[in-house]
């Protein structure tokens, strides 16, 4: 009992798996609604889901085998046939025969629990000591799935199917390769898994022993696995009349040979099939069974469109790199004041960072390139008369460094960024919109509009001055490691220390220093200063220039906006990533099995 108890828990977690594979793809499905296919496969996992949620439900219910079969095939006289009872359900020359859901069982209760909420007329429940044998399962027979009262008689199959564990599938011999009577089955089978189809070529006895094992059989098994998705397990020819009480054969029309495979099949489903827990199994063989065949569909799906959505990936990935290239062009457009913007901005913050004599000086240099190029020039080696002069226009170029600070933030510079990668992108769109099409997505693609209003252009400004501020922190941050503080740091307060170990040495002992030593001191720790600091300044403008700066805040930016109107193309172009993302992961799983 507890090892029963164990496995139906561990029943339980495989449909719940199951469950959870279906609403994600549906979920990921649903995030591509412009692709055509998706709207059809959405809608058939959500019926998936449906079904498996009813196996579920049912897990320690009977197991349902059901007879389906076109009109003649025999499917009444094999359930009489099995039940050992020749009138149990209607047979006879009159079509269609069957009229409502003809149910073998032992417990009417437990009829009731599978076949609610059908109507009296819709439903006949019988008994035979046979059936008496059947504690673990229920057999049904349905109408004739080619009746001539489809729209009475088809719901009733459906219902039957929708509620079975296993099909026996049931063919006329004599023409068992009617096309017709295959595809009005394969929408039904293709729900089970092969383990749990049987197809039955009735009425054997009318045949040549010859013909039907050498060349009928064979071609059949044949035909059904190129018809169906999921070929039947087992194929069995029968004679069901030859096993009624009275067989009552017409003259001259009694079997022609000893063929007949009945008795197996009778085995099959009162031995094997009547087992305890050999309904969950055949319930979870089913479920997995529609996962695969939902897996299936969608990569079909995506096999078709995937040329055509690949080719405009990558169109989209050149069109996207060729557009940010344009709009940096025009954020990079000749302004000088640009290039003193950034520096003024990244100094200042590796100011607030570095401590030390290296640190005085980065604050030193944060306001001299703030006040413009002419204190700048007093550092430099070059003419003392334009030294002088950079001095005496100092205070004139400090409205230059203000200004330089504001152009970052200039939202008109912004903003022709940003049409220019707008303008290139929408340029280069037509071209990618054709395979989109041809990919399976919708011709509204055709149309898509770019959003200009004045709220995105506040969004836009905005995102550019927080991404730009990150930018620079984040690049002040990498600058201002206390490794990097340290190495930089150590060669000027290494030589402080040592000329004042040596003052303080010679001043104890009455070995007092004379003034050049003192000068030339203080040269020596200027110099060494000066040199590390401009080597700091060389990996600034190694890993921080302003071109650098400038295109990682842009992309940014493009990465916040998402599917912003401002750039509306790309969330079709995520689409279409989503799309063939579905294969890619398909075929992971397939190799992963394999």
């Amino acid at each position: 009992m507890i090892e029963y108890d164990l496995a139906a828990l561990g029943a339980m977690g495989q449909m719940a798996r199951h469950l959870y594979a279906l609403r994600d793809l549906e979920n990921r499905l649903g995030q591509a609604p412009l692709w055509g296919p998706s709207h059809a496969l959405v809608k058939q996992t959500q019926e998936a889901q449906r079904l498996i949620a009813q196996m579920q439900a049912r897990l320690d219910r009977r197991l349902i085998v059901t007879l389906i079969g076109p009109s003649g095939s025999g499917k009444s006289t094999l359930l009489n046939a099995l039940a050992g009872v020749d009138d149990l359900s209607p047979t006879g020359r009159h079509r269609p025969t069957t009229q409502e859901l003809v149910v073998l069982a032992s417990d009417a209760e437990a009829v009731a629990q599978w076949f609610e909420p059908l109507e009296s007329n819709q439903l006949q429940i019988r008994t035979s000591r046979a059936a008496e044998a059947l504690t673990h399962l229920i057999l049904v027979d349905t109408p004739d799935t080619d009746s001539t009262q489809a729209d009475r008689h088809w719901p009733l199959i459906e219902h039957a199917v929708a509620r079975s564990d296993v099909l026996i599938c049931v063919f006329d011999a004599q023409n068992p390769k009617r096309r017709d009577h295959a595809d009005f089955m394969a929408p039904l089978v293709r729900r089970f898994h092969g383990a749990s189809l049987v197809a039955v070529a009735n009425q054997c006895d009318r045949l040549e022993a010859r013909e039907l094992t050498e060349v009928i059989l064979p071609e059949f098994d044949t035909f059904l696995r190129q018809a169906w998705d999921t070929p039947p397990q087992r194929l069995l020819a029968t004679s069901a009349r030859r096993h009624l009480q009275a067989p009552r054969w017409e003259p001259q029309a009694g079997p022609r040979h000893a063929v007949d495979q009945f008795d197996e099949l009778r085995d099959l489903i009162f031995n094997a099939f009547n087992q305890p827990g050999f309904g969950a199994d055949r319930r979870l063989a089913n479920a997995r069974q529609i996962v695969e065949f939902m897996q299936e569909q969608v990569r079909q799906a995506v096999e078709n469109s995937r040329s055509a959505l690949a080719e405009a990936a990558d169109k989209i990935t050149v069109a996207g790199q060729h557009a940010l290239g344009k709009a940096m062009e025009s954020l990079r457009s000749n302004d000088s004041r640009l290039v003193l913007g950034v520096h003024v901005r990244l100094y200042q913050a590796l100011a607030q960072r570095w401590v030390g004599p290296v640190g005085w000086l980065v604050a030193i240099w944060s306001r001299l390139i703030l006040f413009g190029t002419g204190l700048v020039a007093l550092v430099k080696l070059g003419n003392p008369i334009r030294q002088i002069f950079g001095l005496i226009s100092a205070w004139r170029r400090y409205k230059e460094g203000s200004a330089a600070l504001e152009s970052l933030n200039n939202p008109l510079r912004v903003d022709s960024a940003l049409q220019q990668f707008q303008r290139t992108w929408w340029t280069l769109w037509p071209d990618i919109a054709e395979r989109l099409i041809q990919g399976g997505f919708a011709p509204q693609v055709r149309r898509m509009e770019m959003g200009r209003d004045a709220e995105a252009g506040i969004l836009v400004r905005d995102l550019w001055n927080e991404a730009l501020d990150a930018e620079i922190e984040r690049r002040a941050n990498g600058l201002s490691h206390f490794l990097l503080q340290a190495v930089f740091n150590l060669p000027p307060l290494g030589l402080l220390g040592y000329v004042g170990w040596l003052t303080a040495s010679r001043f104890l002992t009455g070995q007092y220093l004379a003034g050049d030593f003192f000068m030339h001191a203080l040269l020596s720790t200027v110099i060494v200063l000066l040199l590390c600091f401009f080597l700091l300044q060389a990996a600034v403008r190694l890993t921080a220039n302003r071109d650098r700066i400038q295109e990682r805040a842009f992309q940014s930016v493009r990465q916040s906006l998402g599917d912003h109107p401002m750039v509306a193309g790309r969330e079709v172009a995520e689409q279409a990533r989503l799309v063939l993302a579905l294969a890619v992961d398909r075929e992971v799983k397939e190799n992963g099995r394999d």
